[in-house]
């Protein structure tokens, strides 16, 4: 309740300020994923790399400039472990780190640059209903196990009713975007179950390294990525949709 005002604010003013938060976002989150693996962690790579990912969403040069960006950093990487380690795909979770991390968080600010605050607050708010859904209606009536070996706690009846609160909060979007109720509600069910799918991926990334939380900046939720988990999926799909069915943007 606290940080909510705050990260909306952000993301109504945008520019420099959405840019910074990105940015720290992207620098605590790949601090978190780093901790899930042994030393060495080659910061000379996951910060540069990471960053300059996130430069090149900032700037619209994904099309031209990814795939140079692209060859230049796994042969840094690849250089740098062999040379380090001699077991340069062991260090491959690095460029995991940067493309699941960086690569996924970035889609904020390229959904925002291209749609507007609206549809970006659309996405973050079918993230949102869908997890306190998924919490409430799980903690009532969740009696069936949605995926015990990744999530113990985890439940059908509560991914149900995430996706109910998902294509609510859809409906009451579609007013304030001026769009067809049935087309953005569809849209908010397909990305409740996105958002639940990245929450059980980070979740299986979580017990893969035996560790319960990601980190510990947030009291009560654990670290930015238990935070953000699902918004990761989210928006990547959410910019998808916009930019190959122009007819809801």
């Amino acid at each position: 309740m606290v940080t909510i005002p705050v990260f909306l604010a952000v993301i109504y003013f945008g520019g420099i300020y959405l840019k910074v938060a990105l940015a720290v976002l992207a620098v605590v989150g790949l601090y978190e994923f780093s901790r899930l693996y042994e030393n060495p962690v080659f910061w000379d790579y996951l910060i540069p790399a990471g960053l300059s990912l996130l430069y090149l969403a900032y700037n619209g040069l994904y099309g031209s400039f990814l795939w140079v960006w692209f060859v230049l950093q796994l042969i840094y990487l690849l250089t740098r472990a062999t040379f380090t380690t001699y077991r340069p795909l062991s260090q491959m979770w690095h460029m995991a780190a940067v493309f699941y991390i960086v690569g996924l968080f970035s889609f904020l600010w390229i959904v925002h640059a291209d749609y507007g605050f609206g549809w970006a607050l659309f996405g973050i708010g079918v993230t949102w209903a869908t997890d306190t859904g998924a919490y409430f209606v799980g903690l009532a009536l969740g009696k069936t196990k949605l995926a015990p070996a990744i999530s113990p706690h985890k439940t059908w009846e509560g991914a149900l009713g995430g996706v109910a609160a998902a294509g609510l909060t859809a409906l009451a979007f579609a007013v304030y975007l001026g769009r067809q109720p049935v087309v953005l509600l569809l849209l908010g069910v397909c990305l409740s179950i996105a958002g639940q799918t990245g929450d059980l991926v980070e979740s299986a990334m979580k017990r893969e390294r035996a560790v319960k939380d990601s980190g510990n900046i947030l009291p009560g939720h654990g670290g930015i990525l238990d935070r953000f988990d699902s918004m990761l999926f989210v928006l990547p799909l959410l910019y998808l949709t916009l930019k190959y069915m122009p007819f809801l943007s």
